[in-house]
């Protein structure tokens, strides 16, 4: 029998609606899981393995209704719980108690997820890490900041995990860790009770295992209708490959996967070809920049401003950085994300999906840094 931990969500939800196991039973292998690996990867910032079970044993007698009824979850640290610490990955917050959920916990839970714990951010989702290893090799990073939403759902202790991105914080440590992550399009999901760093930009994301998974957390989050799962008997999908601006500060390993991932798509089906990124699309890194730069010293000046010696000097760069940063220039970079958003509504009439790089390359050696997030800033 395949262990109840290694299933995602999708397979939970129906099992337990077929009588073939119950939300106690999956918690427990969850939690079985976490008991043995915790001390490897240390995904979590707070664990309440007990509550947590408390939780699903309760739901094991409850009437099935929820799209998520019994499936365990995990939320980044940034995003606020009412009965567990919300620490945005800072000494300075170590105490911090916020007293409700978040809108998206708050969904989740009435969807009948089951919350785990909280999972390790770097310092305020910027580039000072964790205590989290790669679940695949703990002398990696995992990326970040995402960092143990990431490695928790990659070494099943969560099918689902709740994720932000600013720059590079979903994308980045799901293709370290293996997984898969949907980044909305800004403004996708609700960041009521997320701690934010760059209005511009933050944008509340789902990792998890299994594609489909993302499908059905979209539908819970958005509180629509799960869609039909596609089959392409109409028509073929038309995949093209878009490499970049930065495609040649990719790894040859990067490269090469992306050529073999079109191969492989175009002997499943698929249309396949390339596409050429618009000229506007080499200032977008240095637009991202400029944006997040200004608005983080902005939002969190306070920090800076009054609690110096408590952040890292990565997180106080970054705000000195933003200061510097004139209005004009900060209106100009925006302007530049308004055109670029306008030249991809003019790809997608060309084509159906964009393949392009989330990562230089694979995981980088060491826990000192999270890796380079050039190729995600500009999504």
């Amino acid at each position: 029998m395949t262990a109840l931990n290694t299933l995602p969500a999708h397979q939970i939800v129906q099992m337990i609606r077929t009588g073939e196991t119950t939300p106690s039973a999956v918690m427990a292998a969850h939690l079985e899981r976490i008991a043995a690996r915790e001390m490897v990867v240390g995904a979590f910032q707070h664990l309440d393995a007990e509550l947590a079970m408390k939780r699903a044993r309760a739901a094991d007698g409850e009437c099935i209704g929820g799209a998520l009824h019994g499936v365990p979850f995990v939320v980044k640290d940034i995003i606020d719980t009412d009965d567990m610490p919300t620490c945005w990955g800072s000494n300075l917050y170590a105490e911090r108690q916020p007293g409700q959920n978040a809108a998206c916990v708050q969904v989740l839970l009435g969807a009948g997820a089951i919350l785990i714990g909280k999972t390790v951010t770097t310092e305020f989702a910027y580039f000072r890490p964790g205590k989290t290893a790669n679940p695949h090799n703990q002398a990696y990073t995992p990326g970040g900041s995402s960092s143990g939403s990431a490695a928790a759902v990659a070494d099943f202790m969560a099918p689902l995990a709740l994720g932000s991105q600013t720059a590079a914080s979903l994308i980045r440590p799901a293709a370290y860790c293996g997984v898969t992550a949907f980044k909305p399009t800004t403004g996708g999901f609700d960041l009521t009770g997320v701690m934010g760093l760059s209005s511009s930009l933050d944008t509340l994301g789902v990792l998890a295992r299994d594609p489909w998974d993302l499908v059905l957390a979209r539908a819970v989050l958005t509180q629509t209708e799960l869609p039909a799962r596609p089959h392409f008997t109409e028509g073929k999908p038309h995949v093209s490959l878009m490499r970049g601006p930065h495609w040649a500060d990719g790894s040859l390993e990067m490269r090469d996967t992306c050529i073999r991932a079109m191969a492989v798509l175009a002997s499943s089906g698929a249309e396949t070809g390339e596409i050429a990124h618009p000229s506007i699309f080499a200032e977008l890194t240095q637009a991202q920049i400029t944006v997040m730069g200004y608005e983080t010293a902005k939002l969190r000046a306070d920090e800076y401003d009054h609690h110096h010696d408590q952040i890292s000097p990565q997180f106080a760069t970054l705000i000195q950085a933003g200061r510097l940063v004139s209005e004009i220039k900060y209106a100009d970079a925006l302007l530049i994300r308004n055109r670029a958003n306008h030249m991809l509504d003019h790809l997608f009439r060309e084509t159906d999906v964009l393949l392009v790089p989330s990562a230089s390359g694979s995981a980088p050696h060491g826990l000192n840094a999270t890796g380079d997030p050039l190729f995600s800033r500009m999504w």
